[in-house]
């Protein structure tokens, strides 16, 4: 075994007594470690990142290496999704392909494909069920069997590992963001309602909130790119339960029925498309919207003439080091419609996704490997990954320090270090394991200022717990599920026709190009004619599937 430099041994040694003083046994990832006597090499291929300048050199691999005594041959893809795709499927037909998967644009259909199909990939339920090999993802899955099924093929076999993040303020996500300066201007209260919503953005465009003198205000913007950024989902809701950007054919399931179904043909949608066509016609929704990047929209932001933008959080068009601008903001609950209809999408399924591991049939040793994967399903490790050197970037809470949620803290962020290191940490890539335990056992510093940047996490906790009153029990979104390689197939070809005419005319009722009164029967006509119905029947199918296991 190659020996360490002694300053890197010594480091090692001292950061790892400074935080096994204080944490919890359970949250640790000293047993039994190294995993191997001798140094073990694991080929893995891993979609790069910006954040991280080198996976080789990297200091968390260097640590992790040193504790495990298992290295890794590194195959790096490209950053961009479809050419990482790309790569991957190359080395995979090539035959000389990686025996670990990790962090890759990987999807059920990909999964049918390389697991049940052509048995590329490696079943790995019997090291998911054998406490003796991967006690860490065996005990959350014994407390939390319902997502059991979420990351379970068709066939019945499990063929990734999954990413556990199970971030309270990610599960109420859709979010609209306010100048609460500017409604103190011209004499507004918060809207709860769609049509005070109407009257608070006319104020902002007639009332010169920003007093420069200038008709220069933009009441309401969105861009296609950023989180949960687009205009339409957060308005839609307050008619129809809108699933959001990234779901195009807005699936949903009704749950007394457990009928799936999709927003786009109901009449509520219909009254929204009329809603945000008003906004658009008078030029209170910014047109550019429907096209703009997410960073033209922070431009606009920065100059001071922007009344209300969508975001999962401020900082999805705000730059927090404008702690001015920042604090400006404030976050707008879900507004209700005329007909007293009020909703938001409530993302239970976002917390648990598969595939962020797979094996091949590649693997030499896959049950010293699934141990090395276990070790990533706790806290240690998670800190380890993302945040980097302890007491450097973050270090283990005192027991007198309290966390957001009231309870005894686990961890604060931050540490000696002054600035980033591009190369301290694997960031997201790599397994994620946040319990709602830990994401909420982030220190909360005494007399937290909830308007500032630097309390992100307690200010979108409590902006999340306002939206939760608008969270329906009688419809939700779409959950994920699994398809064949044949019903995947299919789908590839129906969606496209489908998910491109939806989005045409979408922007089409919006724009005033197509009147929704006039064009909705068409609309409902070709919808049909496209197969949505089939398409929902697949998806019924693939959820009933999933519901019997």
């Amino acid at each position: 075994m190659k020996r360490l430099p002694l300053v890197l041994t010594f480091m090692v040694a001292m950061s790892w007594l400074v935080f096994s003083q204080v944490p919890k046994p359970e949250w640790l990832v000293t047993k039994n470690l190294p995993l191997s006597s001798q140094k073990t090499t694991f080929k893995m291929l891993i979609q790069a990142v910006p954040e991280v300048a080198d996976f080789k050199t990297n200091w968390f691999t260097t640590w992790l290496e040193a504790k495990t005594n298992v290295a890794i041959d590194w195959i790096v893809a490209p950053n961009d999704s479809d050419a990482a795709k790309q790569k991957m499927n190359l080395l995979i037909a090539s035959g000389d392909f990686p025996e670990i998967i990790n962090s890759m644009p990987f999807d059920a259909a990909l999964e049918a494909k390389y697991g049940t199909d052509e048995k590329i990939l490696l079943p790995l339920e019997k090291f998911i069920d054998d406490p003796a090999v991967m006690p860490n993802l065996n005990a959350w899955l014994r407390k939390n069997p319902s997502f059991r099924g979420q990351i379970t093929a068709v066939d019945g076999h499990i063929y990734g590992f999954p990413n556990i993040n199970v971030c309270y303020h990610c599960t109420l996500q859709q979010k609209m963001w306010i100048n609460q300066d500017w409604l103190k201007k011209v004499g507004l209260k918060m809207p709860t309602t769609t049509d005070e919503l109407y009257n608070v953005l006319k104020a902002f465009a007639t009332k010169d909130p920003n007093g420069n003198g200038k008709a220069d205000e933009i009441p309401l913007i969105g861009a296609t790119d950023g989180w949960n950024s687009q205009v339409d989902p957060f308005l839609m809701s307050s008619f129809v339960l809108d699933p959001g950007m990234n779901q195009k054919l807005k699936l949903l399931v009704d749950t007394k029925s457990g009928k799936v179904m999709s927003a786009l043909n109901q009449a509520g949608y219909k009254d929204g498309l009329k809603y945000i066509a008003k906004l658009y016609r008078e030029k209170l929704y910014y047109g550019n919207s429907i096209i703009q990047k997410n960073d033209q929209g922070r431009q606009l932001l920065a100059s001071g003439v922007v009344g209300a933008f969508m975001g999962g959080y401020p900082g999805v068009m705000i730059d927090g080091a404008d702690k001015a601008l920042w604090r400006a903001f404030v976050n707008v609950p879900p507004l209700k419609s005329p007909s007293g209809y009020s909703s938001t999408p409530f993302y239970v399924n976002d917390g648990v996704r598969p595939d962020r591991v797979l094996f091949t049939t590649a693997l030499k040793d896959p049950k010293l490997a699934a141990r090395w994967v276990d070790l990533f399903y706790t806290y240690e490790m998670g800190l380890h990954k993302t945040n980097g050197e302890p007491v450097v970037r973050w270090h283990w809470a005192s027991s007198t320090e309290t966390g957001l949620d009231g309870k005894p803290a686990i961890w604060v962020p931050g540490g000696t270090a002054k600035v980033a290191d591009p190369n301290g940490s694997w960031q997201q890539q790599g397994i994620e394991f946040a319990t709602a335990e830990f994401r909420n056992g982030q220190v909360s510093p005494p007399g937290v200022d909830i308007g500032s940047p630097d309390s992100l996490e307690p200010m979108l906790i409590l902006a999340s717990k306002a939206n939760e009153r608008a969270v329906r029990t009688d419809v939700v979104i779409m959950p994920n599920v699994s398809f064949t390689s044949q019903e995947s197939e299919d789908l590839q070809i129906q969606r496209v026709e489908l998910e491109r005419y939806a989005e045409s005319q979408r922007i089409a009722f919006i724009t005033g190009a197509t009147d929704v009164d006039a064009g909705w029967a068409a609309y409902l006509k070709k919808l049909g004619e496209l197969g949505l119905a089939k398409v929902t029947s697949t998806y019924q199918s693939a959820l009933d599937r999933q519901n019997k296991r």
